[in-house]
Order: C-alpha cells, then structure tokens, then sequence
C-alpha cells in the first residue's frame, strides 16, 4: 500500500519534472527568438554594407573624377589607379563576408543565390571586376573562391 509521504513525493517529483520541462521549453523559445533577432540584425548589416559600398561607388568625388578621366582617355595617377582597384576588393570582401554567414546558416541559400547573382552580373558587365578576380582570387578563402569560380562558369 501507498503511505501518503510516498504519494507526497510522487507529487513533488513530478512537480519538479514538469518545472524542468518548462524551463527547457522556455531556454529553447528564447534560443530561437535571439536567433531570429540575429539573423534580422545580419541581414540589415548586409543590407547597410551593400548601401556604403553603392554610396562609395556613385556619390565619391575622387572617383567621379577618376571616371572622367578614363572617358576623356586620360592617363591615372599611381593613386589614382590604387583607389580604382579598391572597388573590386571591397566587392569581393563584402560577398566573401555573406558567403562565410551562409556556411555558417546565418543566411538563407535564397540570400547567397541573389549575391551570385550580383556578382555574375558585375562580372560580366564590369571587366575590371572580372580581371580583378582573375588575378587576386588567390587572397581569399579557398570555399568562397571554388563557389565563385563554380558560379561564374555557368
């Protein structure tokens, strides 16, 4: 027979089991929301990245300068030249940044194809970006290079 300190118990442990329960329940919920906040936080710092580099591109006034100078056929400074063939690095930083969070799960295979997409697209129609990666693919990581490389023979 069951004495009532044993029915006690009883009560008291699945008390407890049902508190841990609970608790791993909500440890997890709250996993899952700050990797939600961690992914939406990623996603705008790549969103403000890509809009600095547009920024760089479009608004700088060197480089304005630069672009009428290659059009008049003019010859670059040294510096001139060395500011130019910055471009290419940052671009090729910033979706070497965007291919590692995509090994990492961080974004979504959907956001890695739209940046292939974006670099097939500057590849192809911005030859200094093609001769770029041609001949400086060797500083970055050998994953991101094999999946340029891959996406780029398409």
């Amino acid at each position: 027979m069951i004495t009532n300190s044993e029915k006690i118990r009883f009560i008291v442990e699945m008390i407890g089991i049902a508190a841990i329960v609970a608790s791993l329940i909500f440890v997890g919920l709250q996993m899952r929301q700050t990797h939600e906040i961690a992914l939406v936080t990623l996603t705008q710092m790549r969103s403000d990245a890509a809009r600095e580099l547009a920024a760089t591109q479009i608004g700088s006034e060197p480089l304005l300068q630069i672009d009428a100078k290659i059009h008049a056929g003019e010859e670059l400074t040294p510096y001139e030249s060395m500011t130019l063939s910055l471009l290419p690095f940052l671009f090729f930083n910033q979706f070497e940044n965007s291919h590692f969070l995509f090994e990492k799960d961080y974004i979504t295979e959907e956001q890695w194809e739209s940046d292939l997409e974006a670099i097939r697209f500057f590849v192809s129609t911005q030859p200094a970006y093609a001769e770029y990666w041609a001949e400086y693919k060797h500083i970055f990581r050998a994953s991101y290079v094999a999946e340029i490389d891959q996406a780029l023979a398409l």
